[in-house]
């Protein structure tokens, strides 16, 4: 993504193939300051391409007819300069329908004539997603990132956003950046507004009341942190791959490790202060079995279910210790290219230790022997990681893990002790700001396109 704005990224939908849940997200949206969307198949809500394709026709061509747009209208007409009959015959051998197959030319010809622009084709046509059909002899040649699923494309659309300092809510709904990490934090962690509601209303109420709350805002500051690192790195993904980019990646992902183990930290010390644990080792405190079991025999004894959710998640809580430990005592993390033709992928990848490769193989069962969701990659025993996807998948993980742990924590206790603070609580939640900000979130859930 280039950091200059120059004019919008030009989304072209396969409206015909695109049925799914997330596809029907996309196409709420309409133009806007920062992209537009051409509809090459049947739209009611967005600019229909006008194609004129054939061999037999005298004009062979392209039209996007935007002029209904009275301020920012245009009409484009570009030349169409293959052969429908050789594209039939690649596709034949492609096995790929022509039906489909054609997109991609459409996509080709539309990148020759916006070089200041950015374009992407939408679709849900896995043999046009196919990551190995893309480097079959006969298939175009193609920018990466140029075809996306429903599911990829909302996030780059967003991503390319921020990236502009815009961050949408919902169709032409823009709001600063601090809100839509709150409001990303608070539809993800539902239980963190909650628990957030009753310490803020029952801090006078609640023993070490200003330590819990304080402690609660610092595991709040460290999720947004976390979901600000993802997309930073996603940015730099879909950047290319270039030194700067490398830098950039590597750079976030180090800071992101430590907000990672630092949020257990959080949980740990919100424990201490909900269950009065007296325990002043403060470098033992934590959710380590094998490093803090002096602290956590004592919250388990406070709260039984806990111990069962922990050892569940074990794999979870060891993940990105050893790394964090790397990053923290000796050495950062260290970046390099990764060109592998054989599964046709080239990315910024990060060099990692076998042990943490090790515990992301045991939370992801995923071997690692190809590159799937989760980014590990093993190869003549060195061990690999593409940082983007791991850390959405880890991120997905840690989110559920933490809504579920405050949820374990029982706060809601607080209420049955103490009267006054269920009133206080009950007055502000029927208060109009608080049911102004509820309807923010509601529709943040509901329109908005990033992870």
């Amino acid at each position: 993504m280039d950091n200059k704005y120059k004019k919008p990224l030009r989304i072209l939908l396969d409206s015909d193939s695109l049925k799914s849940d997330v596809a029907k997200r996309l196409l709420n949206y309409f133009d806007n300051e920062l992209f537009e969307f051409v509809s090459l198949g049947s739209s009611k809500t967005h600019t229909v391409v006008q194609l004129s394709l054939s061999d037999k026709n005298d004009i062979s061509g392209i039209v996007i007819d935007k002029l209904g747009d009275k301020l920012h209208g245009y009409k484009e007409s570009t030349m169409f300069g293959y052969k429908i009959s050789d594209i039939k015959i690649i596709a034949e051998s492609l096995d790929i329908k022509y039906d489909d197959f054609i997109l991609t030319f459409i996509l080709k010809t539309l990148l020759g004539v916006s070089e200041d622009k950015k374009v992407i084709l939408v679709t849900e046509r896995k043999k046009l997603l196919s990551r190995l059909n893309w480097a079959r002899n006969g298939f175009p040649e193609l920018p990466a990132q140029s075809i996306l699923s429903p599911e990829e494309a909302i996030i780059f659309i967003d991503l390319y956003c921020k990236n502009k300092n815009k961050f949408l809510i919902a169709p032409n709904y823009y709001v600063n950046r601090g809100l839509w990490y709150l409001y990303s934090l608070k539809t993800k962690v539902k239980n963190y507004q909650k628990v957030w509601s009753i310490i803020v209303y029952g801090q006078k109420h609640i023993p070490r009341g200003d330590d819990l709350m304080d402690i609660t805002a610092s595991l709040g500051d460290r999720i947004i942190d976390l979901l600000t690192a993802i997309d930073e790195i996603g940015i730099n993904y879909y950047s290319g791959v270039n030194n700067d980019t490398q830098d950039a990646t590597i750079y976030h992902f180090n800071y992101l490790i430590t907000l990672f183990t630092g949020v257990f930290d959080s949980l740990a010390w919100i424990s201490k202060y909900r269950y009065q644990i007296k325990f002043d080792q403060f470098e033992r405190i934590g959710l380590r079995k094998d490093r803090q079991k002096d602290f956590m025999k004592l919250l388990y004894q406070e709260n039984g279910k806990i111990k069962d959710f922990l050892s569940q998640n074990s794999s979870l809580i060891n993940l990105t210790y050893s790394p964090r430990d790397l990053i923290i005592h000796r050495a950062r993390l260290k970046a390099l290219r990764f060109d592998n033709r054989n599964d046709n992928f080239y990315f910024n990848m990060i060099r990692v230790p076998q042990d943490f490769f090790n515990h992301i193989v045991a939370l992801s069962k995923e071997n690692g022997s190809k590159l799937g969701e989760w980014g590990h990659y093993k190869l003549d025993n060195e061990y690999f990681l593409e940082p983007y996807r791991f850390v959405k998948m880890a991120a997905e993980k840690l989110i559920i893990f933490v809504d579920e742990y405050l949820n374990l924590l029982g706060f809601d206790g607080y209420l049955k002790t103490m009267p006054v603070l269920s009133k206080k609580l009950k007055e502000g939640n029927s208060s109009d700001s608080h049911k102004d900000f509820l309807k923010q979130l509601e529709i943040f859930d509901k329109f908005k396109l990033g992870y």
